[in-house]
Formats: structure tokens, sequence, C-alpha cells
């Protein structure tokens, strides 16, 4: 990924052409005396839903542990590690 630097006046003053360069794919770092203060990333809705599936099988796995756990059975290591492999699904 190319990465550019670039002081908070500059990208204030083309702020449309950095988002341009952010759409091509490009990642903008934006500084203020020369420190990072800013990063312009591509939005990444693949990543959304990546991580929005994640969390449902969080919510999953949380309900069957919860369920264990009130006495209907006891989870097994083997069935934890499968639980939270579904999860990074």
């Amino acid at each position: 990924m190319i990465m550019a630097t670039i002081p908070a006046f500059e990208a204030k003053t083309k702020f449309g052409e950095l988002l341009d360069r952010v759409l091509g794919g490009e990642e903008i770092i934006i500084t203020r005396h020369e420190k990072p203060v800013a990063r312009l990333i591509p939005e990444r809705g693949q990543r959304l839903e990546e991580v929005r599936r994640a969390a449902e099988g969080l919510k999953t796995l949380q309900q069957e542990i919860a369920a264990s756990a009130s006495g209907k059975r006891p989870v097994s290591w083997k069935e934890f590690k499968s639980f939270v492999e579904e999860g990074r699904r």
C-alpha cells in the first residue's frame, strides 16, 4: 500500500485531491508540527462484513457457554476450541 505524509495545512487545502488518492488505494497520514495526528484510509466494506460475522459468531459462542454454565451440559476443551474457530470464519 502506498503511504504519504501530508502537513495539516496542506491536507486542508487539498482535501478533495487527497480523497481521490485514498479512493485509489493510497493511505495518507496527516501531521501537525511533523507529528502524525490522523490517517486517511480507503473504506473497506468487505472488512466490515467480516467483523459483523465474527461478532455474530462470538454471540453464538457466548450463548452456548452460558447454556453450559447453567448446568445443561459441560463444554469440553475440544468443543470450546471449535466454537472459537467457528467465530473466526
